[in-house]
């Protein structure tokens, strides 16, 4: 593999590497798997004691049918029945809007004694009581705002005992009553207890299931609990928007009372519609008894007026024959009365109707004609559906044109019946003027007392009649306002659904799962963000395009040298492996001298140098390692060597040529082809001794001598001493070791690629986790 196609390699696993990759995803996720286990028993735990204090609320629905037709009394006692479909969205939403009311929820709660909850001391978590799980039912008379601060302590005594204590908050000054926190009085069933704080009495529950001796008790604002059921727990909404079918649906932990205040509400409901449909009713009815109470009272003035006048006539000694033939008069101009009046309200109806009123309705009042009757009637029930419609549609709708056009035929019907019955009651009119005027001789006997008595009992007789009349209608709608009539149908009593119970169990079981996996992803990737550390390979790669040319496998030996034997091992495996990295990479540029650096100290440079000076010579090449890191000199001991006398510092240094190369060599033992050259003893100024002549030849002959040359050099990231010894090299290793080299340290073997400073500067990957 040549340089160029190593590099192209380095580079595509690079592309590839910025690509997700969920088998190192998971394999990251792997290694942390105690802190998912940790994170998973934690949370179930904690979702496991969450449900033993959270209160389950189910779904309690209950469905009811609007029904069409709304009915009204008018002032006559008339059912009118007002068909109207358009206005049926606006009802409904109207209906909607009456049973989610607070003053209604407030009702309902209040008939069922909701003022107080009525818990178990001993339970826990606490759980409120309620029908057949209470012994007793407390009624509440008046609550006063101290009543909101005080808890009570029920206990029963026996059979129709009990007593009670009560508890007040410490910030809440008390005036000072017969029971108090630090004793018991004791009541008996259905007594009126009178307290600061509010009056109740307390009723037996026969039927209770409850075991317990001694309760708790805390009174409740009943306008603040209503108004968190309407805005919290209740719901109402339509089924269908083409349909008036309301459904009714709350929310509560529960459902026998949840059911009872839902059936409660529609109860409610229903007696608020029919007192509210029946209040026009009420109000006729009050109408008329005004009416009938100035009739009477009209009816005994005239009476009174009738007996006076016969008192001051005399009129009981009158002649039999004169009262019979009175009586006959009195017959005919009844009649002939009726007849008149009749005529004039058959003349005002066609003057009405000639004069072009089509809005108002017409009196059939006095009418003898029945088929007449009929006619007024329809043109009557056409005329109101026709002001109904009026209200929701236009003038140009089908409906409004169909009852026009009818109306219009009806009124040429009505007149033309009115031209018939008109001249009918003409000749009747006649032939009863004619029979009266066959009286009139006989009238004369009649003394004109008698007449006016007559006159008298006329007007009598019309204050009966009218004051008969209204009684009928008093009566008739008297009975309409005792009948009630329901303005919706119930489809479905309140049923609790079982399965809608929320929190769920197994949606708290599952959030606790995605917890417990998604907070340790979270902390690992936080970790990995705040991470300053240099972790892996890919770590490397992201931050320079330096190639990197191998991992070295962290030392579970604790020693500093591979020695003989240990070949096999994973640290081993690794030099050997660097070894053949390093031929294949730069076999074609004649690498001879390779020089080992890093940023800062401590990320192996001597181990390394040491070790892959044994791997390169195990391979029969000639190998020397130089120790030019002046402030750690550690070379020679690690390769388990005693140090010469002489080093580099000394041959540097001599003023007279008198050391050798062979007298700093320091041979390693059981391998031959190993040798080490020490810092030598005397200190030296990296940059004057680095650059000098003498530093020329030493590295001139050992490439005679020797097939590579590693150089121990200082870090490269504070000390300029490393890069006088660049023109020497040809290769430079940047040693960065994981979990140990900071990550902007990378920055500076890129500034060493971008900027030339050394040849073929690569990257070596040390202390890396076999896992």
């Amino acid at each position: 593999m040549t340089e160029k196609e190593y590099f192209d390699s380095q580079m595509s696993s690079k592309e590839n590497g910025e690509n997700f990759d969920l088998k190192a995803l998971f394999n990251k996720y792997l290694k942390s798997w105690k802190l998912f286990l940790v994170f998973l028993v934690c949370f179930l735990a904690l979702a496991i004691l969450a449900l033993q204090f959270v209160n389950t609320s189910y779904d309690i629905t209950s469905k009811i049918l609007l029904n069409n037709e709304t009915s009204n009394i008018d002032a006559s006692g008339n059912n009118l029945v007002n068909n109207n479909p358009f206005s049926n969205s606006e009802k409904v939403s109207n209906e909607i809007e009456v049973l989610t009311s607070v003053h209604l929820m407030r009702s309902v709660l209040d008939s069922l004694s909701l003022q107080s909850k009525i818990t178990t001391p001993d339970d826990f978590p606490e759980i409120e009581l309620y029908g057949s799980e209470l012994p007793f039912k407390i009624v509440v008379d008046t609550l006063f705002p101290l009543a909101y601060e005080t808890t009570l302590t029920i206990k029963l005594e026996g059979e129709n005992s009990f007593s009670v204590s009560e508890e007040f908050e410490d910030t809440v000054d008390v005036p000072s009553t017969a029971s108090s926190s630090h004793g018991y009085n004791k009541y008996n069933y259905g007594y009126k207890i009178e307290k600061p704080y509010g009056i109740f009495h307390l009723i037996e529950n026969e039927k209770a299931i409850s075991k317990g001796s001694q309760f708790k008790v805390e009174f409740r604002d009943i306008d603040e609990l209503a108004h968190d059921y309407v805005k919290k727990a209740l719901n109402i909404y339509v089924v269908n928007k083409d349909a008036s079918v309301i459904n009714i649906m709350l929310k509560e932990s529960n459902p026998e009372k949840g059911e009872d205040i839902i059936n409660g509400l529609v109860e409610m409901y229903g007696q608020k519609a029919f007192l509210e449909k029946n209040a026009i009713a009420l109000e006729n009815v009050k109408f008329i008894d005004n009416r009938l109470n100035t009739l009477s009272a009209e009816l005994s003035e005239v009476e009174m007026n009738v007996a006076q006048f016969k008192t001051e006539n005399e009129l009981a000694n009158v002649e039999l024959d004169a009262n019979t033939f009175s009586e006959q008069e009195i017959d005919y101009d009844r009649k002939l009365v009726d007849s008149e009046i009749e005529l004039k309200v058959l003349n005002s109806i066609e003057r009405n109707l000639k004069r072009g009123d089509n809005e108002s309705t017409i009196n059939s009042l006095n009418v003898s004609s029945s088929n007449l009757t009929y006619l007024i009637d329809s043109y009557n029930k056409l005329q109101i559906d026709r002001k109904s419609l009026q209200r929701t549609v236009p003038e140009n709708n089908p409906r409004m044109v169909d009852i026009r056009d009818q109306l219009s035929q009806l009124k040429r019907n009505i007149l033309g019946s009115l031209s018939s019955s008109k001249r009918s009651l003409r000749n009747t009119i006649a032939s009863i003027k004619d029979r009266s005027d066959e009286f009139a001789e006989k009238k004369q006997r009649i003394p004109s007392m008698q007449r006016q008595l007559l006159e008298i009992s006329r007007e009598q007789g019309i204050k009966e009649n009218l004051f008969l009349y209204l009684l009928q209608k008093r009566e008739e709608a008297a009975l309409m306002v005792g009948a009630k009539q329901d303005n919706f149908t119930v489809i479905d009593k309140a049923i609790t659904d079982y399965e809608s119970g929320s929190p769920s169990k197994k949606l708290f079981v599952l959030i606790a799962l995605l917890l417990a996996l998604a907070i340790p992803i979270g902390i690992i990737h936080l970790r990995d963000l705040l991470s300053t550390k240099v972790k892996g390979k890919k770590d490397v790669e992201k931050r320079t395009s330096v190639p990197v040319i191998g991992e070295i496998a962290h030392n579970k030996s604790g020693k500093n040298l591979i020695e003989k034997g240990e070949e096999v091992s994973a640290l081993a495996q690794g030099f050997r492996m660097m070894r053949m990295n390093l031929d294949f990479i730069l076999s074609k540029k004649k690498v001879q001298t390779v020089l080992v650096t890093s940023a800062i100290k401590g990320e192996g440079k001597t181990f390394f140098s040491s070790n892959m000076g044994v791997a390169l010579a195990s391979s029969s090449s000639k190998v020397v390692v130089l120790e030019l890191d002046k402030h750690n000199p550690e070379l020679i001991e690690t390769l388990g060597e005693a140090k010469k006398e002489f080093g580099v510092t000394n041959y540097l240094n001599q003023p007279f040529n008198t050391i050798t190369v062979n007298d700093i060599l320091v041979p390693v033992k059981d391998n031959a082809n190993l040798f080490a050259i020490g810092l030598g003893s005397e200190q030296i100024d990296g940059l004057e001794s680095f650059g000098s002549k003498k530093m020329e030849e030493l590295m001139a002959q050992l490439r005679q001598e020797f097939d590579y040359i590693l150089i121990d050099s200082a870090p490269i990231g504070k000390l300029a001493d490393t890069l006088a010894l660049s023109k020497y090299t040809d290769c430079c290793l940047y040693m960065v070791r994981a979990k140990h080299s900071k990550l902007e340290d990378l920055s500076i073997i890129e500034d060493v690629r971008i900027n030339k400073k050394f040849k073929n500067p690569m990257v070596v990957l040390n202390d890396v986790s076999t896992k």
